[in-house]
């Protein structure tokens, strides 16, 4: 288990802001063990969804936005819309377009580090879900309902991603086990 977080040392050089990644894997490791869960399946999680960056948020939308204000914005097409991807050192900046895109444009949006999906917390919690235990404890929120819910790992990892909508396609747990392949060998 060690070496899980050693190797996200190794790999992650990337400083985000007050996160430093020795924070990061602390906080990941942490949680996995308070939570009695394989602290691979989070890390694997954090490098597919934001690799490893807190201060991101995303969502999926048809509108054709504008960079964000203070931020570095990526959009990309997926599907039949856009997938933007918003990063900032400043966390105050994310909270405010994450706020905005919830409130004013009615989107669904991805905050964090393992990207908490707006559906599964309040606006009273959009402060705070930058805080790398509260968001990887609501993180694990979403992967124990799942796992209520699923009874193989899968359908698991799917739901994580896609909530309970029908999973037609497994690409989030082909991503998922690939990248946990190529880390630490093998799903067991």
């Amino acid at each position: 288990m060690r070496n899980v977080f050693i190797l996200l040392l190794l790999i992650h050089s990337c400083l985000f802001a007050n996160f430093s990644e020795a924070s990061i894997a602390k906080a990941l490791k942490e949680n996995s063990q308070q939570a009695g869960i394989d602290g691979r399946i989070l890390y694997t999680i954090a490098k597919i969804e934001t690799n490893f960056n807190p201060l991101t948020i995303a969502f999926v939308s048809k509108e054709h936005y504008k960079p964000f204000k203070n931020t570095k914005t990526l959009k990309q097409k997926y599907k039949d819309r856009f997938l933007y991807s918003i990063s900032s050192n400043d966390k105050d900046v994310l909270i405010e377009h994450a706020r905005d895109l919830i409130v004013l444009k009615k989107e669904s949006v991805d905050v964090g580090l393992m990207q908490i999906n707006s559906i599964n917390f309040s606006l009273d919690e959009l402060d705070n879900m930058f805080d790398l235990n509260y968001n990887i404890a609501k993180s694990l929120k979403v992967l124990d309902i799942c796992c209520v819910k699923y009874s193989n790992v899968k359908e698991i990892i799917e739901c994580y991603n896609k909530g309970f909508r029908q999973h037609k396609y497994n690409d989030y747990y082909t991503k998922f086990k690939k990248s946990f392949t190529k880390d630490f060998g093998g799903i067991q």
